[in-house]
This record gives structure tokens, C-alpha cells and sequence, in this order.
């Protein structure tokens, strides 16, 4: 990887976590010193110029206080801000709603299966609203700012299709099945034909009510990660619609071996995947993306809703660091969100008992970490906004007109 030299011309500091001269210092750099620089982006405005340097040991430095007779490439940051599972439970669409109205997200990921909704009444509610409400303190228009992807799932609700279409992938109640019961059946030709079609369906679905291609592609449960025919099937598809589909490099190991432990089939590895998607010559969403669900593991208790916010900052914040040294132009975020009033297990179980036995496939044991990283996003919001000892990076959103693809 190609590095740049510089040399210091007055005395200044290297910092970490962000390009800003209120983030922690790393090291005094004094005139006349070498150092190695990674790229340049763009920082905070600093006599006159926001255009730091990010060397080669993960600081930044002014560019300013740099001399270089070599030609830095600028890397320009964007980031996908994606809410997951939008569409299904009105309490997880008001936290997307409140969300992508004041700027904490600008992505969200919709299934369009919803038990119960005939009409698609909360589905047409959301496309309205889109269309309908503007960014906070601007004259735009959510629609014009807000990635909208299609959540494809064959692991929650019901089918879109006639149940005739796809019988193998459905219960004898009519549901699909719970992703720890799926086997090596998956792989055969009966399965992933019948799960194209589902695709296919949902996809038509999508378009008719929102009016648009999706901007990107993802899956409930990482369903389409499973199988080599699935992965290979789902993203040929992707490919011949020209939508981005999300990376599968964003599984962190021990969530990969979590997927193992649950279920039937022998899940493919990262490095697996990486070769698939080089054979195929995949485009995703993002070069990389931080895992959903950031900090604890939101299945077990909540001790401390306070000390959760906290760890989730931590989180986000570092991976967002690692982000800004990178080379990479693109990240992805993925978050579940709620807006409730509710912080307790027992309490989100005995509430949406009722709406887990008509629409199977979402856990509630997971919603008291989505009103934490709902909190985390609101705060750190916030603190962003605010000028003196702010270590938190603001956010530059994808353009949608970009699609990353």
C-alpha cells in the first residue's frame, strides 16, 4: 500500500479518535520531523483549512503544520446509517421515523410481510411519510435523503407468493420456519428455486408501494449467507438488478459461531464467503459494516440501561475511528431501534407476545438492546452538536443518488 512522506513545520499535535483540535492527543510532533502518511480527508476547519492528513500510525495531523511535495489522495467518507427490520412493529417504524427525521440515520432496511396488514396500510404510512416530512431545520424531503432497501426474509411471517409457489419453504401452519431449522435441504434446487420466486415476489411488492428499486438488498437473519447456491443465487439477482446487496464481510466471528451453534447446516466461513463473492464479481452496499446490536448482547438483560448507552458509544465511536484511517470511502452502520417506554425483558415479552405468534421471526428477547441503541444514536446526537470537549465524529450520509453500488 503506497504511503506518502511528509515533513513537520512548526510544532503540533497528533490526534486520535477524530481530525479536530479538541480530540485527544496522541503525540507532539516537533519541526523538522518525518512522518508517514496513509490519505488526507476532510476535518475540522482549522485556520482556514480542513484537510488533514491521517498517518500512517492511525493519528491525524492538520495539514497545515505538513509539508509534502507528493500528491495525497483526498478520501471523501460517507456513511449508510441502516435501521433494521422496519415494517412489521409500529413501535420499530416510529423509532425509524424519529430517527430519519432528525438525521441520526439516513438507511432502513423494510420487510414487506407484515401478518395481519391487508391493506399495507403501515407500509403505505411509511412510504407517506417519506414523501411527506423533511429533514429537520431543512426544506428537504425525506424521500430525497433516506436509502430505502428491501429486507427480503424467508425466516419471519408469511410468504408474499401464493403458498402453492412455495410449499417447501413454509410450515404446515403457513409460517415461514425459524432460521435455527433450516438444513441442508436449503441447498437443493426445489429450495432455492422456491426462495428466488419468494425474492422475486417481495421485490415486485416493494416496488409497487414505495414506486422505486430498492436502494440496497439484505436479508433477515443473514439468511442468504448460508448456503453457496443461496449466496450465489441471491447475488447473481442483486447483481442483475444492479442493487447492492450488504456485505457479508460485516459478520464478526463470534456471531458467525453463535449462527453455527444454532443451526442445522454447516455455515460457510468469512474467508469462504470472500471467494464466493470474488467468483462472482458481488457489489455491496458497503465496503464494510458494523455489526447491529453494537455492545451488549441484546437478548440478555439490560442491568443498566445508562451503563448499555455508554458501552454502544464506545462501540460506535471506535468503529468509526477505525473507518476514518481506513482507505475505505464507505461504511455501513447497522442498528435496531425502538421507541419505547418499555427497558425491561419480561415487560417487552409479555406486550408483544400477541404480535410474536402472528409474526414469527422477530424476538422480542431483542428489544430492550434496540431502546438502547436508540439511545445511543439520540445522544450521541447531541453530544455532537455540542462544541467543547466533543470527541464524537459527525456524520457525512451517503447521497442517495449514490446507491453505493
Amino acid at each position: 500500500m503506497e504511503t506518502y512522506k511528509g515533513t513537520v513545520t512548526h510544532l503540533v499535535n497528533a490526534r486520535i479518535f477524530k481530525p479536530s483540535v479538541n480530540a485527544p492527543i496522541s503525540q507532539e510532533l516537533q519541526p523538522r520531523w518525518d512522518v508517514e502518511i496513509s490519505h488526507a480527508i476532510l476535518g475540522e476547519m482549522h485556520r482556514g483549512s480542513d484537510l488533514w492528513y491521517v498517518l500512517t500510525n492511525r493519528t491525524f495531523v492538520w495539514s497545515g503544520a505538513i509539508f509534502t511535495s507528493q500528491l495525497v489522495p483526498l478520501v471523501q467518507k460517507k456513511y449508510l446509517i441502516t435501521a433494521d427490520d422496519i415494517g412489521v412493529v409500529k413501535e420499530i417504524d416510529l423509532g425509524a421515523k424519529l430517527a430519519l427525521k432528525n438525521g441520526w440515520i439516513n438507511s432502513i432496511a423494510v420487510l414487506i410481510n407484515r401478518t395481519g396488514d391487508k391493506d399495507d396500510e403501515q407500509l403505505d404510512s411509511l412510504y407517506q411519510f417519506l414523501q411527506n416530512t423533511t429533514l429537520m431545520n431543512t426544506n428537504t424531503l425525506l424521500s430525497q435523503t433516506t436509502h430505502v432497501g428491501l429486507h427480503y426474509t424467508i425466516t419471519s411471517g408469511r410468504p408474499v407468493s401464493a403458498l402453492q409457489n412455495v410449499d417447501r419453504l413454509v410450515c404446515g401452519t403457513g409460517f415461514f420456519p425459524e432460521y435455527q431449522t433450516l438444513d441442508n435441504e436449503y441447498s437443493t434446487d426445489d429450495y432455492v428455486n422456491q426462495a428466488m420466486l419468494e425474492l422475486e415476489a417481495q421485490y415486485t411488492k416493494f416496488k409497487r408501494i414505495f414506486k422505486q428499486e430498492p436502494a440496497h438488498l439484505t436479508s433477515h437473519h443473514d439468511v442468504h449467507t448460508f448456503t453457496y447456491p443461496l449466496f450465489k443465487s441471491i447475488h447473481a439477482w442483486a447483481l442483475a438488478h444492479q442493487i447492492p446487496i450488504r456485505s457479508h464481510s460485516f459478520l464478526p466471528p463470534l456471531r458467525r459461531e453463535f449462527y453455527d451453534l444454532g443451526v442445522k447446516l454447516n455455515l460457510p466461513s468469512i474467508k469462504t464467503m470472500n471467494s464466493w463473492s470474488s467468483q462472482l464479481g458481488c457489489k455491496s452496499s458497503a465496503d464494510h459494516t458494523l455489526v447491529g446490536h453494537y455492545g451488549p448482547a441484546p437478548f440478555l438483560p439490560l442491568l443498566s440501561l445508562k451503563s448499555a448507552v455508554k458501552t454502544k458509544h464506545r462501540t460506535l465511536d471506535q468503529g468509526i475511528y477505525d473507518f476514518l484511517v481506513s482507505r475505505d470511502e464507505t461504511r455501513e452502520i447497522m442498528v435496531h431501534i425502538i421507541k419505547s417506554d418499555f427497558t425491561k425483558k419480561k415487560e417487552f415479552k409479555d406486550f408483544y407476545e400477541p404480535f410474536c405468534k402472528e409474526y414469527p421471526g422477530v424476538d422480542s428477547r431483542y428489544f430492550a438492546g434496540r431502546v438502547a441503541e436508540y439511545m445511543s444514536l439520540q445522544t450521541r446526537k447531541l453530544a455532537s452538536q455540542q462544541k467543547a470537549n466533543n470527541y464524537l465524529v459527525s456524520l457525512d450520509f451517503a447521497p442517495v443518488a449514490l446507491r453505493l453500488i
